[in-house]
């Protein structure tokens, strides 16, 4: 457990570093990224697949607004996936505790922009001297600092010190609370869904929703073909709808 805590606390460093590569290019920002590389290190692939993309499902309608979101995502997909593996939770549960957790991570998010103003005068006041490395020290080195502080030492807590005692608390909840648990888990999905129609909604587009729910609903198709079909439907509205588009000046 020692070398699968210390990988963890390794794959949250990665998720808050905010590497343009990593996280925009590779998607290592989202939880479906990292859902299956936590369930890799801890020996359940498929475990880690569902928690992550349920977590994404939850998050997709989430609008940063001048900059600042209302969860952290490494608190909500790493280690939140970490505990629902170790613990041995559906992944139903794993959304409720990735939920919990990315607005527990919030603290270790405004704590890393607090601390972090600090660098920033003293970088300035190295680049009025004329000071590179102090510049590239304040400006590269202590954010990272502060991230290992807020993020890896705390990753490492709760999976080697904290699956027992999250286990433990678990067991002793009564099994209404449990059910409840699972229930809003469930729903959650839903309401990320919900919120991101609701964003990019339009009109002339519902007959592509009501297909895709028929396809789901009453064909009882897995989410692959429907993902497949939506694709289709998505390349031959961009051939065809387009240039109608080009024509009429929308």
């Amino acid at each position: 457990m020692l070398i699968q805590a210390i990988l963890i606390a390794l794959c949250a460093w990665i998720a808050c570093s905010n590497i343009e590569f990593l996280c925009w290019s590779l998607g290592l920002c989202a939880p479906f990224m990292w859902g299956p590389i936590v369930g890799l290190i801890l020996g359940d692939v498929q475990a880690g697949l569902a928690i992550g993309t349920t977590t994404m499902l939850v998050y997709l309608g989430n609008i940063v607004i001048g900059g600042v979101s209302a969860v952290d995502y490494t608190y909500a997909s790493v280690i939140a996936t970490a505990l629902t593996i170790i613990t041995d939770q559906p992944p139903e549960m794993g959304c409720t505790i990735a939920v919990s957790m990315g607005m527990i991570g919030m603290l270790a998010t405004e704590s890393r922009w607090t601390l972090n103003c600090l660098w920033v005068h003293r970088a300035d006041k190295c680049a009025a001297k004329g000071d590179t490395r102090g510049i590239f020290i304040n400006n590269v080195i202590m954010p990272q600092i502060v991230r290992f502080f807020v993020y890896v030492i705390p990753a490492f807590i709760a999976v080697y010190f904290g699956a027992d005692y999250f286990q433990s608390f678990m067991d002793m909840l009564p099994s209404f609370i449990v059910d409840g648990m699972l229930a809003v888990g469930k729903l959650l999905p839903t309401l990320g869904l919900a919120l991101l129609v609701k964003a990019i909604f339009k009109g002339k587009f519902i007959s592509f929703l009501i297909i895709g729910y028929v396809l789901s609903a009453f064909f009882e198709l897995s989410i692959i073909p429907v993902t497949l079909f939506g694709l289709a439907f998505a390349l031959l509205f961009w051939h065809f709808g387009s240039k109608e588009d080009a024509y009429n000046g929308d």
